[in-house]
C-alpha cells in the first residue's frame, strides 16, 4: 500500500521478496525500504515522516545548502561554504569542531533507523538536543531541530535531490550541487559503504556495482538525483560545482563560489581557503564523523573517510567488462542530459 508526500510524489514500500533478492545492500534498515516515485528514490521507511517535515523546515536567505549524491565532494565542498562563510582569515575558534556540528546533514535522521547504528551514538543525539532543546522529541528530527535553533550563515548538507525541498527553496535559498563522473563516484561509494556500521557491506566491488547501475543502493538513482539539479542549471540561486573542476583548478572554482555565495573574499582569503580545505590538511584533521560509526580495522586499510581525494580511481577498481558495461550506461545518460565529465587527471 502507498502513500504520497506533501509534495505529491508517491511512497512505495519494497516487497520482502526484492529485499531477500540482495540482502547485504538491502535489509539494512529495521523497517525495510521505499521508492519515492516517479523518480525511484531508494531510501529506509522512516524517510517519508522526515522528508514531510523538511516541508515545514524555515529555511533563510543565508543558508548555504550543500547538496550531493553520495562521494561527489560533499565534505569538501562543507568545508569550503563554511571556512568561506565563517573562516576565511583560518582564525575562528570553532573551526577544530567536527564537520557534523558546523555543518549539519538534514537527510541524515532516517539512516538512524539501520541495523549497525551504536546504541551509544543514538543516546549521544537524545542527550545532546534535550541539553540543548529540552523538551524535544528525536522522533521530529534531531538534525532539523539543531539547526532551528543555530546561528547563521547556515551549511547544510543534504544527499535529498532538490525536488523533495520545499518548492521555493531555490526562490529562498542559494544551493551548491557538487557532481562528480560515475565511476569514482561509484569507488567512493563502495569504500564508504565498506567502513560505515550503518551499511556494513561485504559484497563485492562488482555486485555493488551493478546495484549501483540498477538503482539498488540507498540516496540512489544517480542519474535522476543529477538530472534533478542540472535541469534547474539556470537558476540564479544554484551553482553547479564538479568534483573534477575542483581537481583541475581549485582557485578558478573558488572564485566562482565567491562571486555566487556573495563572500567578496580578498585573493589571500581565498588562498587560505585553499589550504585549509586541501586534501592534505582535511586528512591530516581527521575524520568528520563520530568515532564509533567505522569498522576501525576496515577503515584503517581502505585509507580512511578522506581516502584517496582523486580523479580516475576507477582504473584501478574496473575490469574491462565492468568498465565497458558502465561505459554503455554513461553513455546513455550523458546523451540525454547534455553534459559530459573528465575522468582523469
Amino acid at each position: 500500500m502507498s502513500m504520497r508526500l506533501a509534495t505529491g510524489h508517491e511512497v512505495v514500500p519494497m516487497s520482502e521478496e526484492w529485499m531477500a533478492e540482495k540482502p547485504e545492500t538491502r535489509q539494512i534498515y529495521h523497517r525495510g525500504m521505499v521508492r519515492i516515485m516517479p523518480e525511484g528514490w531508494l531510501y529506509p521507511a522512516t524517510a517519508p515522516h522526515f522528508l514531510n517535515k523538511i516541508q515545514d523546515f524555515k529555511f533563510r536567505a543565508e543558508d548555504v545548502l550543500v547538496v550531493t549524491f553520495p562521494k561527489s565532494g560533499t565534505t569538501w565542498m562543507q568545508e569550503i561554504a563554511w571556512t568561506m562563510l565563517h573562516n576565511p582569515d583560518l582564525d575562528n575558534p570553532n573551526a577544530h569542531e567536527s564537520l557534523l556540528v558546523r555543518s549539519p546533514d538534514i537527510s541524515q535522521e532516517m539512516t538512524h533507523d539501520g541495523k549497525m547504528i551504536p546504541k551509544d551514538q543514538l543516546e549521544m543525539f537524545n542527550k545532546k538536543l534535550e541539553t540543548l532543546r529540552p523538551g524535544s522529541r528525536v522522533e521530529d528530527g534531531v538534525v532539523m531541530q539543531l539547526l532551528e535553533i543555530m546561528p547563521g550563515p547556515r551549511v547544510i548538507k543534504s544527499h535529498y535531490p532538490i525536488t523533495l525541498f520545499p518548492p521555493n527553496l531555490l526562490d529562498t535559498t542559494k544551493v551548491v550541487y557538487v557532481a562528480r563522473n560515475p565511476k569514482d563516484t561509484v569507488v567512493s561509494f563502495y569504500h564508504f559503504c565498506r567502513v560505515i556500521k550503518v551499511f556494513n557491506y561485504q559484497g563485492s566491488f562488482d555486485n555493488f556495482v551493478e546495484e549501483f547501475m540498477n538503482d539498488g543502493l540507498t540516496f540512489g538513482p544517480y542519474w535522476p538525483h543529477l538530472a534533478d539539479a542540472w535541469r534547474r542549471r539556470d537558476h540564479p540561486n544554484l551553482l553547479i560545482v564538479f568534483y573534477e573542476d575542483l581537481q583541475a583548478d581549485i582557485m578558478a572554482e573558488l572564485h566562482k563560489i565567491n562571486k555566487f555565495l556573495g563572500t567578496n573574499l580578498t585573493q589571500k582569503q581565498l588562498e587560505n581557503v585553499a589550504q585549509q580545505t586541501a586534501f592534505s590538511t582535511m586528512k591530516s584533521r581527521g575524520e568528520p564523523m563520530e568515532k564509533g560509526a567505522f569498522n576501525k580495522d576496515l577503515l584503517k586499510s581502505s585509507g580512511g573517510y578522506i581516502r584517496k581525494g582523486v580523479m580516475g580511481d576507477w582504473r584501478n577498481h574496473m575490469s574491462p567488462e565492468l568498465n565497458q558495461e558502465m561505459d554503455q550506461w554513461i553513455q546513455r545518460h550523458t546523451a540525454e542530459l547534455g553534459l559530459s565529465f573528465k575522468w582523469d587527471s
